[in-house]
């Protein structure tokens, strides 16, 4: 099946080419792979990623990354030069990065290629040194995410290429030398299909305590978050304005909604009005996390560990979500998260928690517990152990 996919190329543009001098000879080299540079302030598989290139540095090794399209985008290039990454570009053109990276393949000791086009685009290329260790990030389960999706709109055509991807997705974890998924419950999936070497990589947060903290009474209005690139978003944000959110407004009246991220599509901008906020990309959005009083994940398909949900626990925002929205943070319903999987449901929850005191006080203490397990310390320690385990 790899065989009969093709590579793809990028627009050219050209950089001055590395000398390979900047690798340090006493240190180990890891190649980073992903689509484009890590657009950390806009999704949260590049949030993930960028923290994680922090981390390769503390630990210390020699970086490398390499966007698949070649292309230096600002301000995100500069960004990783400051923190001593080295990133390959197209030079002039695509021909000349892989020029570039074929130059640098036996200084590579260990490669970390995200999602499963560029690990067929790449892997075998890289082998080409023998002794350097391909790393398969998942990011997602790409087939988990898709056959629930099919399952949601009852779509046998795209059950049957969710089954063609599992079977893809699972021949290029048997070849890699290691294979990260972002959540427990994703390595049981792969573990339970004979995957060996299958560790998690969660997302990566921090605690946002404010100087001065906005209380229950003073808070105001319900956020989501969530790139419009990705499909689950969208059909999240429409299944909550159309059939969830009515129902909260005749219980609340018609308090404000903030429906943040990157991208949105014009069905998403055309549900903004005068209680609802589109606003698109903004750089800092903690002061709708510091100001609304509740956080809604209403994802009804998708994989992996939320990076929205996590970015609501860094703040202490209580969530209400479905269970695949909270899945794989072992949160607990009414502990540190609301779930509910049904519209009506939903509704109750977020009306229970916009108006119960305790109760809000309860999940966002204990929110700030569950974020503990995704601090970057913790996230090192896990890496240490992948990289000594992997040798090279």
């Amino acid at each position: 099946m790899l065989n009969k996919i093709k590579s793809w190329f990028s627009v050219p543009q050209s950089e001055v080419a590395l000398t390979h001098d900047f690798l340090d000879p006493s240190k180990k080299t890891i190649l980073i792979i992903d689509d484009d540079l890590p657009q950390h302030d806009k999704s949260s598989g590049s949030k993930r990623l960028f923290e994680l290139l922090k981390l390769f540095k503390k630990l210390n090794l020699n970086i490398v990354f390499l966007p698949n399209n070649g292309l230096k985008l600002e301000p995100y290039y500069t960004e990783l030069k400051q923190y001593g990454v080295e990133v390959l570009l197209n030079n002039p053109d695509r021909k000349g990065l892989l020029k570039t990276l074929n130059q640098l393949l036996n200084k590579i000791d260990y490669a970390w290629i995200s999602r499963p086009m560029l690990n067929i685009e790449f892997q075998k290329l890289i082998k080409k040194n023998k002794n350097t260790k391909i790393i398969f990030d998942t990011v997602d389960l790409h087939f988990v995410r898709m056959l629930r999706q099919a399952e949601n709109e009852n779509n046998e055509k795209l059950k049957r290429k969710a089954l063609k991807f599992k079977k893809l997705e699972l021949e290029l974890a048997n070849k890699s030398d290691a294979t990260i998924t972002v959540t427990d419950t994703e390595k049981v999936l792969l573990e339970n299909e004979n995957i060996k070497n299958v560790y998690v990589v969660p997302n990566i947060h921090q605690l946002q305590i404010p100087l001065q903290e906005i209380s229950f009474k003073d808070r105001k209005g319900i956020v989501f978050i969530g790139g419009y690139k990705h499909e689950p978003n969208i059909d999240a944000v429409k299944w909550f304005m159309h059939e969830i959110l009515p129902k909260i407004w005749n219980s609340l009246d018609k308090i404000p909604v903030y429906l943040l991220g990157s991208f949105p599509t014009n069905e998403i901008s055309a549900f903004a009005n005068e209680n609802v906020f589109v606003p698109g990309y903004i750089e800092d959005v903690s002061e709708y996390f510091l100001k609304s009083k509740v956080f809604i994940a209403p994802l009804r398909y998708g994989a992996g560990m939320k990076g929205k949900i996590g970015q609501s626990l860094e703040f202490g925002l209580p969530i209400v979500s479905t269970s695949i929205g909270a899945e794989g943070m072992n949160l607990i319903h009414e502990n540190n998260v609301l779930i509910a999987d049904e519209a009506d449901d939903f509704a109750n929850e977020v009306i229970r928690l916009y108006q119960n005191e305790n109760l809000w006080k309860e999940i966002k203490e204990n929110a700030f517990k569950a974020i503990v397990a995704y601090t970057p310390k913790v996230v090192e320690s896990k890496l240490e152990t992948i990289f000594k385990n992997l040798g090279a």
